[in-house]
């Protein structure tokens, strides 16, 4: 069995020591690898499955097991007044226990939304893990210590970054920008395999153990509670599975693309994350707003001509809406039947398939749609359900099959 994790100050030291040889082995690594002429992508994940498994926590001792049904994310913020107080505003609407995802890659430029994030923490009455010599909350009244509002962010692969010591770089930038001295959940944002220029001359040059071996660093230096990874599919959570467990570090999240219009090539990822324990979390559960209704007539009629993302938005708004007519209509027949928001009833759906929904707001109304959603407070929390709601199986079945005969939702990342 793998032990239980341990604080920063009473970690073996021979895991450092591990590390250090890792990181050794790493740069060997990397030069057999430019010394050869092609290499294959299957690379890293190869090394790594064919390691023995490990027996890690399952969901029972997921550190998400407890906590809000739906996660907040910043990918794309516009707020009601100035980013601080905004955002400020949103955070102080959502339930204990949600977690807050942000990446580096977020904003106008690299880094941009964990600084506007941190600011709107610090502004808030919220309690997190502040950044200060004392360790303490930022609440001085709470007696607790147990931050009500859990902070994750990312760490993006660049063809610079070739050191697990990027990683920590990286980590460490990122919690100062949050004003944070730990970050809740750390994640690598997508698969090096994904950023490969020179593929197209068989060049391939995979840095995930790399990361792999940098993220365990950063949970080893207790700059971060916990480890996970997006937009995997089920070979690399195995490959990353094996490498964390080695370490003695649990992979306990993998945020993917998963929502009713685009969830029928998620479902082996889904299954290998149930059976390894790592929670799923779900980005774009919306649709990019197609299930909500809120694309009308209206909304068209204001799209602006020419070449430009709103256009271009559009133009994919309109072939969905054609392509999954059955599943549109099915989440307004089910939202009229339970007196619930379309929007409401596509996050449900995500929690009753076992998935945190990561959702995104622009005003208080939005938050509290979402918490609803989640199947908390929020709107509709004074219908006869009360405050915690989830969708029958028989509605769930007749979201599936609706769902079943839809077009997929296209964007985002191929799982491998």
């Amino acid at each position: 069995m793998v032990p239980l994790r341990t604080t920063p100050s009473n970690r073996p030291k021979s895991n450092r020591t591990t590390a250090s040889s890792s990181l050794v082995t790493s740069i060997i690594l990397l030069y057999t690898i430019s010394s050869s002429q092609t290499l294959s992508l299957s690379t890293t994940t190869t090394s790594s499955s064919s390691s023995s498994s490990s027996s890690l926590p399952n969901n029972n001792n997921n550190p998400f097991t407890n906590k809000s049904p739906i996660a907040f994310g910043t990918l794309n913020p516009a707020y009601d007044t100035t980013p601080t107080t905004g955002l400020a505003n949103l955070l102080n609407s959502l339930p204990s226990g949600t977690l807050i995802d942000t990446a580096e890659k977020y904003g106008t430029d690299d880094g941009d939304a964990e600084r506007e994030l941190g600011s709107a923490l610090q502004f808030c009455g919220r309690t997190f893990q502040k950044c200060n010599d004392d360790n303490e909350s930022n609440n001085d009244n709470d007696n607790n210590n147990t931050p009500d509002l859990l902070l994750c962010s990312k760490f993006a692969p660049k063809p610079w970054r070739t050191s697990p010591d990027s990683v920590v770089q990286a980590c460490r930038s990122s919690a100062e920008r949050l004003g944070v001295n730990s970050i809740f959940l750390y994640q690598l944002h997508y698969s090096d395999a994904i950023s490969q220029p020179f593929k197209i001359f068989g060049y391939v040059d995979n840095k995930d153990e790399i990361y792999w071996e940098g993220l365990a660093q950063c949970y080893h230096e207790g700059l971060i509670e916990h480890v996970g990874v997006c937009n995997y599919g089920p070979q690399n959570v195995r490959a990353a599975h094996a490498f964390f467990a080695k370490r003695n570090v649990p992979l306990v999240s993998n945020q993917i693309n998963f929502n009713l219009m685009r969830h029928r090539s998620s479902v082996e990822t889904k299954s290998v994350c149930d059976e390894l324990g790592i929670r799923v979390f779900g980005y774009h559960p919306l649709g990019g707003g197609v299930l909500t209704g809120a694309y009308d007539d209206e909304w068209f009629r204001n799209t602006p001509g020419g070449f430009n993302k709103r256009k271009s938005k559009s133009t994919r708004v309109r072939w969905y809406q054609k392509k999954c007519v059955p599943v549109i209509r099915a989440v307004r027949d089910v939202a009229s039947r339970r007196g619930k928001s379309p929007a409401q009833v596509a996050i449900n759906w995500c929690v009753c398939k076992g998935i945190v929904p990561i959702c995104g707001a622009r005003d208080v109304e939005q938050v509290l749609e979402a918490v609803g959603g989640g199947g908390g407070g929020g709107m509709g929390e004074d219908d006869k359900e009360g405050s915690c709601w989830r969708l029958s199986e028989m509605e769930v079945e007749e979201l599936d099959e609706a769902s079943a005969v839809s077009a997929e939702y296209a964007r985002g990342f191929e799982l491998i």
